[in-house]
């Protein structure tokens, strides 16, 4: 996992990045492909009642969100993107996320759709290099994460970023999904077009175990009397586990605490969500709250 630190015990995070841990990446990497596979096969015997026109757009922003990019970093960057960028010829999809109308807490629906997307992080420089990429595969889909990989190490052999003025570098987070939105995008942000099954069987979102997350309040932390809010975004598998190479950090302010609840998470077997009868990996946002005893 790559993280800035400060040096002191307690750390505070500089600012937000990507998170991908892999304890035992063969073992994991193999039952990912299991749980995927079953979970295709069993989508296979669900009819998809149509398919609809998705837009897949790119945006780029700073991962310290106190940062703001050159005018026309983004679109410059998502062109330069796109010109190196090749779709694969086949895209197999198993993670689903629901679509509307939903509970009020989200987390039930009247039917889901496959979703599509990829993660990815590095450091924008003002010579044109781009480095420290790290791409995460949040949608399960590793054919798509390659090529992500592959257009960007182009544009980091190339040097093709656009300057950026006065700075040095800027750390971005680079963001590819689906827009249900198309025209409040602008064209020169679509990556790709892709016709996506939508199946009308309902479908409830992963659910943590009756125990929770046993995340343990950092011994350092309580010594110095701090409190911490870790969100992280994840994709569960269909048989309940963590994806771990799809981990991100999304807010927190203290390393420690964000290491509990890493350590925790992948050991915590979540109920997995569901379309119909079928169980099927989705992607969710959690947030663990570490607060002293009164």
């Amino acid at each position: 996992m790559r993280f800035h630190f400060s040096a002191v015990t307690l750390a505070s995070l500089t600012f937000l990045v990507a998170c991908a841990t892999n304890p035992s990446p063969k073992n994991k990497a193999s039952s990912g492909r299991r749980a995927a596979a079953d979970a295709i096969g069993c989508l296979d015997t669900l009819r998809a009642v149509d398919s609809i026109s998705t837009i897949v757009k790119m945006t780029v922003t700073a991962q310290d969100p106190k940062v703001a990019l050159p005018r026309d970093f983004e679109d410059l960057f998502v062109e330069e993107f796109r010109s190196h960028f090749k779709l694969p010829p086949r895209l197999p999809l198993s993670v689903v996320k629901g679509s509307e109308p939903c509970d009020s807490l989200g987390s039930r629906c009247v039917g889901g759709v496959l979703n599509v997307g990829v993660a990815a992080y590095a450091t924008a420089h003002n010579d044109g290099k781009l480095t420290d990429i790290q791409v995460l595969d949040v949608a399960m889909t590793p054919h798509l994460a390659d090529s992500v990989s592959a257009a960007l190490q182009a544009i980091a052999r190339e040097e093709l970023l656009p300057p950026m003025g006065e700075v040095e570098s800027i750390p971005v987070v680079l963001q590819i999904g689906p827009e249900d939105a198309p025209d409040s995008v602008p064209a020169v942000r679509h990556v790709f077009k892709a016709q996506v099954p939508r199946y009308d069987w309902p479908f409830s979102y992963a659910t943590m175990p009756a125990a929770g997350v046993d995340a343990k309040y950092p011994f350092a932390g309580r010594l110095a009397g701090v409190e911490d809010s870790v969100t992280l975004a994840f994709t569960v598998d269909s048989d309940g586990t963590i994806i771990t190479q799809s981990i991100e950090l999304v807010s927190a302010n203290y390393r420690d605490f964000v290491t509990s609840v890493l350590d925790a998470l992948v050991r915590t077997r979540y109920h997995p969500a569901h379309l119909g009868d079928c169980a099927v990996a989705t992607r969710m946002k959690q947030r663990f709250l570490f607060k002293l005893p009164e």
